[in-house]
């Protein structure tokens, strides 16, 4: 079996790939975590802008 040899250019363009790929999903999550607290909060009758923490 051969040792796998890969260029750190490539390791390193995956990664950041890897990583918009992350941050993507992260925000879009956020979003919808977001809306669900703005959901409930309105269905409780306590939206206000105090209610959200950065």
């Amino acid at each position: 079996m051969e040792d796998l040899v890969v260029e750190p250019g490539r390791i390193i363009a995956v990664l950041r790939r890897r990583i918009e790929e992350l941050t993507y999903e992260n925000a879009v999550l956020s979003a919808a975590v977001d809306q669900q607290r703005d959901e409930i909060n309105d269905l409780r009758g306590t939206s206000s802008a105090g209610d959200h923490l950065g």
